[in-house]
């Protein structure tokens, strides 16, 4: 049995820096293939490491699960990834770029926050004003206007 895959479950997942539940669940979404089995035990060849690593990359670069298997697909069909690979950069270049938007729109107004005074949220510009609110916290942040940093709202 020299073809025999020799690395267990906890081999894998200690060599690629992952739970061995985390290895498992890949497999139920087959994201990785079914192991072969020794008397019951899962035994794998080294081709599984470069799989961990190529998902634990595309995670760390914002791919969801689904999204990476979609890349995989067409790496293990011979279609190659390079078709999924454009689409969903392209979706992510926008998801990253709406975040960066709203983490500015963040920072701003925690800059402004750390140096407020006000007593309650009804004096404050942070917050709106009574019988203006906002359903949508995004765009209260977004739209919050202070000047000169100061954040409390002029008497009406």
């Amino acid at each position: 049995m020299e073809d025999w895959p020799e690395l267990t479950i906890g081999e894998i997942a200690r060599r690629a820096g992952v739970a061995s539940s985390t290895v498992r669940y890949y497999e139920s979404i087959d994201l990785l293939p079914a192991p072969m089995r020794e008397s019951g035990q899962r035994r794998y060849d080294e081709s599984v490491l470069g799989k961990l690593g190529f998902i634990g990359v595309a995670k760390e670069a914002g791919f969801s699960l689904p999204e990476i298997k979609e890349l995989m697909d067409g790496v293990d069909d011979g279609d190659g990834m390079g078709d999924s690979m454009r689409s969903l950069s392209s979706r992510k270049l926008d998801e990253v770029e709406a975040l960066l938007e709203r983490t500015k729109a963040m920072k701003g107004w925690l800059e402004v926050a750390k140096e407020c005074g006000c007593l309650t949220p009804a004096e404050c510009a942070l917050f709106p004003a009574p019988g203006e609110g906002s359903a949508d916290a995004d765009i209260a942040l977004t739209l919050t206007r202070v000047k000169n940093g100061e954040c409390r709202r002029e008497p009406a």
